[in-house]
């Protein structure tokens, strides 16, 4: 598969649990060029599975 992005774009996955969107950023993309909602989750609640941090993540990330 080849997937052209220009330079300074952000690239969105979206999906349902499960459905490979780490191991694809994982495949295609450096660790550094990640930015996972799993881990501003555990930055903020101590947990990256607890889905009730989420809007604490978007309200922090954009204000």
């Amino acid at each position: 598969m080849r997937i052209e992005i220009p330079d300074l774009s952000v690239v969105t996955l979206i999906g349902a649990s499960g459905s490979g969107k780490s191991t694809f950023a994982s495949r295609f993309f450096k660790p550094t060029e990640i930015l996972s909602s799993d881990f501003f989750r555990a930055l903020v609640s101590d947990d990256e599975d607890d889905q009730r941090s989420t809007r604490s993540i978007m309200w922090r990330t954009n204000a």
